[in-house]
Parts: structure tokens; sequence; C-alpha cells
């Protein structure tokens, strides 16, 4: 519990450098590009464009999703924007302290601030992308309801989720060098396994919730009860619980790593 404590309160007191070091996170990555920001959207644009017209004209297996009040492209433009920052964060989330070696290695510097840093960078393209996803409502005539607000629940809980998984991940990968190797091979592997193209509540109950242990099926499920089911959270009390338990557990694994082997770190890296 301490360990967390300090966590917390080293992002707390360093605020102001995690911020300028989420700005810096970004000016790196497009270091002498004419478009530079444009490129984090266009991806994204770009998976949404191609599933779409796979699935309606390809696959023809664009079918009305029950209880939705809007249309299916607004349903899978919203899941999939939810789903871009975590698949962004299961790999950059789990780099982020080898990509700043030279500051793990000061044994002074707040190295608990640096996962929320990328977590923050991140969340700043998010919230661009999340501006593209309501045009995209309003052009197919879906307008703003009192449920869009809890949006802002679902994004908190999927900054802490990333904050920890940084931790814990970032931690291994520095250990385990294969580590980072191996969540590159399952990285497209999660977004077929996040129920991303279909509805989880179309399936069996077995299957169903084994998906709903997968904290980015909540999630991206959270975003579209927002935006095209207008259901609040406390609604669903199971899918909300067992999101909840697999963020402690992570929690509770990415506290214990970074108490057991942080003051290793510097040697290692």
């Amino acid at each position: 519990m301490n360990t967390l404590i300090n966590i917390i309160k080293e992002n707390i007191e360093h605020r102001g450098q995690m911020l300028e070091l989420a700005k810096m996170h970004q000016r790196k990555q497009f270091r002498g590009s004419d478009m530079g920001l444009l490129w984090m959207f266009a991806k994204p644009c770009m998976y949404i464009v191609v599933f779409y017209v796979a699935i309606t004209i390809g696959f023809r297996a664009a079918k009305e999703v029950p209880g939705l009040e809007c249309p299916y492209f607004v349903w899978l433009t919203i899941g999939m924007i939810s789903f871009f920052y975590m698949r962004d964060m299961i790999l950059n989330g789990a780099n982020c302290l080898k990509k700043y070696a030279p500051l793990v290695s000061k044994t002074n510097y707040p190295i608990s601030t640096l996962p929320t840093s990328v977590s923050l960078s991140y969340l700043t393209i998010h919230f661009g992308m999340l501006v593209l996803g309501i045009i995209v409502c309003f052009i197919f005539q879906t307008w703003p309801s009192i449920y869009w607000i809890q949006t802002l629940f679902y994004m908190l809980l999927m900054l802490i989720m990333s904050v920890f998984w940084s931790i814990g991940t970032g931690i291994i990968s520095i250990i385990y060098r294969d580590f980072y190797n191996f969540l590159q091979v399952i990285n497209q592997m999660v977004f077929w396994l996040s129920a991303i193209l279909f509805d989880v509540n179309s399936l069996n109950p077995t299957i169903k919730t084994v998906f709903l242990f997968n904290p980015i099926t909540y999630i991206v499920e959270g975003y579209r009860n927002a935006f095209c089911r207008h259901i609040w959270f406390w609604e669903e009390p199971l899918k909300l619980g067992c999101f909840l338990i697999v963020l402690v557990i992570m929690a509770a694994v990415s506290v214990l790593l970074y108490k057991k082997l942080i003051k290793r770190l510097p040697d290692i890296i």
C-alpha cells in the first residue's frame, strides 16, 4: 500500500514534469514530418473506412445490432476510436521505461511518472479522434444526449488502466527482453479478441463472460453504450465488476513489480 501511495504522490508532485514530458513525447514522434500530428489521425481513419467497406460490401455482415440508437457506422467508429488508444498503449506503454532509459538511470528521477506522461500524451490524440467521432455522429444525424457525458468516466478508467499496464509491462520489458517482442506478435490478435467488429451481447453467456474479462472489451462497450445504446454504466454492474477485478489484479501486480524491482532498473537498463 505504501508503494502505491508513493506512486500517486510522485505523480501529483511532478505533474508539471509529466505534462512537459508528454508534450516532448509527441514532438519526438513527428520530428521532421511536415504533416506532424495528422499522421496519428490518418491511420485510425483509414482503419475505420477499410473495415466498414470490408464488412458492408465485402462480407455483407453489417447486420443491425440490437438496441442501437444510431447507424452501424457510428457504432463501428465509436468502438474503434476507444480501441485505438488502448492498442497504442499496449506497445508504447510497455516500451515507455526503455524509451526514456537516460531518465530511468537517474536514481533521483521519479520513474513512476513516465508511464503517466506517455499515457497522457496518447490521451490528447484520443481527444482529437473523439472529436472526429462526434463529427461522424452529426453527419449520420446522431445528436448529443446526456449519456455522452459518461464517456469521461470510461476515459478515466482507460487512463488508469494504461498507467498501471505501462508500469508493470515497462518493468517486465526491461527485465525480460523477449516480452516486448511477444507483445508485438499478439498486438493484432488483441483486435479480434476485443469485440470491435461484433456485438459482444449477441454471444452465448459463457463466451460473453470470457470476453467481459477483457478490459478493452468493457471500455469499447462503454463508449458504445454512451453514444449508441444510451445505457448508464451503473445499469450493467456485472460488466463493471469484471473490469474492476482485472484492473485491481493489474494494479496489484504492477505495484508489486515496482516495489521489488524499481531500484534495480538503473543498473539493468
